[in-house]
């Protein structure tokens, strides 16, 4: 329920805000136009928001119908076809076979990728697409690095394996690091709230610990152009065995 929060609470700041998750967007949708194709009947973007990725898939993918789902209600400025509400695990689908599903900057927020995976497989026809992007263990380093607290990142490794048990197969991977720079730390901490995402489950502020953590970030994470905040954006297209 804290996540549905925070992300209700950013929707009107995630698109000033999400900078990096925006090039995650329009970096997938290119390779997925370079890779794959630009002709699909039915797409499914999974965790929509804002409407961050899609715009992009309106904008440069050809379909007939567009299916949606987050986990509040529809903030994106595209009516789809179909929107379904809610958690993607727990959520029914009635449509199948779909062409190509996606998904950008969420997966990292769902522990259990095996099902995940699975879900999405009895929903994808033969030969169809699964394109999407997540973070990876050195995603907002500095932060964990201070305070101990944040996301459990799986490797792609790992994230490989449960694909291929899904019927999954890799054609496409990628890992990036991509560091911003703020002024001091207080607009990092303001950066993190305005695009939704916390610092950490578990870690509850006091005044003595944003000082001793301000102190600490800025001792080992800054240089003449800022204060760094460090992301890992990871890139998989598969395609369904």
């Amino acid at each position: 329920m804290a996540l549905i929060s925070n992300f209700q609470k950013a929707k009107d700041t995630y698109r000033k805000h999400a900078v990096v998750q925006a090039k995650m967007a329009k970096k997938l949708i290119s390779e997925i136009y370079l890779n794959i194709q630009n002709n699909f009947d039915v797409i499914f973007e999974i965790g929509s928001g804002t409407g961050l990725l899609t715009d992009e898939i309106a904008e440069n993918l050809k379909y007939n119908h567009l299916l949606l789902n987050d986990i509040t209600e529809n903030f994106t400025h595209i009516k789809p076809d179909r929107y379904y509400q809610g958690n993607i695990l727990d959520t029914k689908i009635e449509d199948k076979n779909i062409d190509l599903v996606l998904s950008s900057a969420v997966f990292q927020w769902i522990k259990d990728k095996e099902k995940l995976f699975l879900k999405l497989s009895s929903i994808i026809k033969d030969g169809g697409i699964l394109a999407f992007t997540t973070f990876g263990c050195k995603n907002f380093n500095q932060i964990k690095d201070i305070t101990g607290f944040g996301l459990n990142y799986e490797s792609p490794e790992n994230i490989e394996e449960k694909l291929n048990g899904a019927s999954f197969k890799i054609l496409y991977f990628e890992e990036e690091l991509e560091t911003l720079y703020f002024e001091d730390v207080k607009k990092i901490l303001e950066h993190i709230k305005y695009t939704g995402v916390g610092t950490g489950a578990g870690y509850f502020w006091t005044k003595q610990k944003y000082e001793i953590f301000k102190d600490k970030y800025l001792k080992n994470f800054s240089d003449k152009n800022g204060v760094e905040l460090t992301y890992h954006p990871v890139y998989f297209i598969c395609k369904k065995d």
